[in-house]
């Protein structure tokens, strides 16, 4: 697997997720924020703000390291005709990689933010994988392709 194979599935999957899959962000969100008050016990507001910046720092690292790869390492996009590329894409796959991709960087979040308030990783961990799991398939679940 080379670098550029790793770069174009960063760069199509940022692509899917700022096209077919945007409404990943609000589900994950509202996900986010019912299984951090029940699951993680915090309060309603200290839910509501890790929920929302967890999310918009994933969303603006990503975008950051695409746009590194666009601008800097000079990746060029070259897309397939619409009807090639609707009968190649497996839509399950592309929503589960991307709330594998917005695990990881909400989790480097998490961990940032657990220096200035005390969590547990452990639950915070799954909370995390499993509301992006969760906002993957309802996005999948409600994707409106013909």
């Amino acid at each position: 697997m080379s670098i550029e194979t790793i770069e174009f599935f960063f760069l199509n999957t940022w692509l899917w997720g700022m096209t077919w899959g945007l409404s990943h962000v609000p589900i994950n969100i509202i996900v986010m924020l019912v299984l951090l008050k029940f699951i993680a016990r915090l309060k309603i507001m200290t839910a509501i703000l890790l929920a929302v910046f967890s999310k918009v720092f994933a969303s603006a690292l990503y975008t950051l390291l695409v746009s590194f790869f666009v601008f800097v390492v000079k990746l060029q996009f070259v897309p397939l005709d619409s009807a090639v590329w609707l009968s190649q894409t497996n839509f399950l796959l592309a929503c589960i990689y991307l709330g594998l991709i917005y695990s990881a960087l909400q989790m480097v979040f998490f961990l940032m933010a657990n220096k200035f308030y005390e969590m547990n990783l452990r639950i915070i961990t799954l909370i995390v994988f499993v509301s992006n799991m969760i906002s993957s398939l309802l996005v999948y679940r409600f994707l409106e392709i013909n």
